[in-house]
């Protein structure tokens, strides 16, 4: 999924209730365009039910690289 600097993108990980450690990659998602989605799929493929996921403010944790490879270098 590719993604250019002007579309807004939410940082995400799986709650830590249900999931170990482990599990708890930050993801990058697009912020869906509908706002009525159940589920979200992140830049690097994997898809959060709503239920299972944290919204995050900043990023926290182990981000997840390959999320982060699929983001742009800025425009100079």
């Amino acid at each position: 999924m590719a993604l250019d600097h002007t579309e807004p993108v939410l940082l995400v990980r799986k709650r830590g209730d249900l999931v170990g450690e482990w599990e708890r990659s930050c993801h990058l998602a697009p912020l869906p365009d509908d706002g009525t989605r159940s589920t979200l799929l992140t830049l690097c493929g994997e898809q959060l039910d709503l239920d299972m996921a944290e919204l995050l403010p900043e990023p926290e944790g182990m981000p997840c690289v390959a999320c982060l490879l699929t983001v742009p270098p800025p425009h100079r």
